[in-house]
């Protein structure tokens, strides 16, 4: 009789574990040893749908995500790192993807915000995997340590995506696991059903003996002895479950460690194509002097100066500018986590082999272009830093090198508006370009002050940025782009005018335009500064570059 219970009990769980087994290999898993949620339907009112970063909170299995359009429309899916992502969708409607429950359901949570559209995202370079078009577009990405997304979107980056998505976990033998525990699931239950219906019967024949056993008696406090089938019966579903986990998958994919990413600003090939984009732009700009077209590429001081250079050549009837290209970059790409991100580019320029072209390329957001923000002419002559292993330069550095960065741009304002008479002065080595600078200035302050009873003062100061790109090299010595502002003012005395009547100036200020009280003008002095170590030398000016942007008066 025990044996049938156990028997019983036995085949009951083969064909627990035979169903679980079979139910796992054949219909949750199959031979790609991946699970699947299945097709889901989402959809969203804004541009993007996305998971949240803590739902890849294991490292090592691979992703696997399938799309499509219900509209039969482009798709774009990508994984991305969750500062990117968090970037890009910033201030956006989207639809997040807060639990994948496998292998039925994803449930997903609204946010407000923009319609957009969005800069179309297989266009951006800052996804780790991706895949854009028509049709069913698939990943598949081994999940790295990290807060890590998934993003789908309609591929032009416009509302509203409307798709179909199979999420996919590929477990490391997990197929050939399940078929184990199917074959141990109807083992167990063959056994079982053996132990039922086999009957063990006396070898000769005859009536049943029956034997009488002598009566026992139970001892004070013991209960009486019964054999259960349940101890049995709970050493073979441990078993089981032991031999699953033993013998066919891998361990348990790791739990994430890392809270937070970086990342190079810009991979080589990448900003080798952002150069390249900038030179067709560039030279499109320039033959036709396009104010617009060249601040699609160019930002902060350097399209004002590019944009005043096209005024000044406008009024003067030039002929348009002859194409150029930077050629051969070499870059420098620091570490980031978050935006702004900026990197360096010093490149070969097609028209001249005096001079190479340094560059500060800077990227505002996750989806915005990279944008030229400074530009400089270094004679070959000059011998600047290794560029890779660059960094921004970080507060700790001030008491590292020779002067604290903002520190030096500041004297060098000090030094240009005083001259070469200034204390400040010392703390740079000799340079052609300040010293034609100074000499010039002082020309022009001798010439405007005359006559003397028509001009109460003639001055020029320096000003400095509050802050300005610098970054530390593997030299120990940093690298700064700093942009001077000068403003020149002469005042005027009492019944006089003033006007000015030559170029560049009256690119701004027609020589018919009478100012009582002051003539002004605005130039911007675009230097490289290369800040030694301390103890190592004085602060080097690598190059310099001016340009009148404004002039007139009051």
């Amino acid at each position: 009789m025990i044996r049938r219970i156990f028997g019983v009990q036995l085949a009951l769980i083969g064909l627990v574990v035979a169903v679980v087994g079979g139910a796992a290999a054949f219909w949750l898993i199959g031979p790609d040893n991946t699970v699947h949620s299945g097709d889901q339907h989402l959809s969203s009112k804004g541009p993007a749908i996305a998971t949240m970063p803590d739902l890849l909170n294991r490292n090592g299995p691979v992703l696997h995500v399938d799309v499509r359009s219900t509209k039969n429309q482009p798709v774009f899916v990508g994984v991305a790192r969750d500062f990117d992502v968090s970037s890009y969708l910033k201030g956006i409607a989207q639809t997040r993807i807060v639990q994948v429950q496998y292998p039925i359901a994803l449930s997903t949570q609204d946010r407000k915000g923009t319609a957009g559209p969005l800069a179309a995202p297989a266009t951006l370079d800052w996804w780790v995997a991706k895949a854009s078009g028509v049709g069913n577009q698939s990943i598949a990405w081994p999940i790295a340590d990290g807060p890590y997304d998934v993003v789908i979107m309609n591929a032009d980056g416009k509302p509203a995506p409307d798709v179909q998505v199979d999420l996919g976990i590929e477990v490391p033998k997990a197929f050939s696991t399940a078929l184990a525990i199917f074959a141990v699931g109807i083992i167990l239950l063959a056994v079982g059903i053996f132990l039922v219906l086999f009957r063990r019967r006396n070898k000769e024949s005859g009536p049943p003996q029956y034997t009488e056993a002598p009566p026992t008696y139970p001892q004070e406090n013991q209960a009486p002895y019964q054999q259960s089938p349940a101890g049995p019966v709970r050493r073979v579903a441990v078993a089981v479950l032991a031999f699953g986990l033993v013998t066919g998958c891998a361990a348990v994919p790791p739990a994430n460690t890392v809270t937070s990413l970086t990342r190079p600003a810009i991979e080589n090939s990448a900003a080798a194509a952002a150069i390249k984009h900038y030179n067709e732009v560039n030279n499109k700009a320039n033959s036709t002097r396009n104010k617009n077209l060249i601040a699609t590429v160019e930002g902060g001081n350097l399209v004002r100066e590019s944009q005043a250079g096209y005024k000044i050549d406008q009024a003067a009837g030039a002929k348009p500018i002859p194409a150029f290209t930077y050629t051969k970059p070499v870059i420098g790409a620091p570490q980031y986590g978050s935006y702004p991100m900026q990197f360096v580019s010093s490149s070969g320029i097609s028209d001249t082999k005096d001079y190479r072209h340094l560059g500060v390329w800077e990227r505002a957001s996750a989806g915005s272009p990279w944008m030229l923000m400074f530009a400089a002419g270094v004679k070959t002559g000059v011998k600047l830093p290794d560029l890779s292993g660059l960094r921004p330069v970080a507060k700790a550095d001030d008491t590292r090198l020779a002067a604290a960065p903002q520190a030096a741009a500041t004297a060098l304002a000090t030094y240009l508006t005083v001259g070469a008479k200034s204390p400040k002065a010392a703390a740079f080595a000799p340079n052609a370009d300040v010293t034609r600078v100074l000499t010039e200035l002082a020309t022009v302050r001798a010439a405007q002050s005359k006559p003397p009873q028509a001009v109460r003062s003639v001055a020029d100061v320096f000003t400095a940025p509050p802050a300005s790109p610098t970054f530390m090299t593997k030299s120990g010595t940093a690298i700064m782009f700093v942009t001077l502002t000068q403003e020149h003012t002469l005042m005027i005395a009492n019944n006089y005018t003033f006007n000015w009547a030559a170029p560049p100036m009256t690119a701004f200020s027609p020589a018919t335009a009478k100012y009582e009280s002051a003539l002004t003008s605005t130039t911007l002095h675009d230097l490289v500064l290369l800040i030694p170590p301390k103890g190592k030398g004085k602060i080097q000016i690598a190059s310099h570059e001016d340009q009148v942007i404004e002039a007139g008066g009051y």
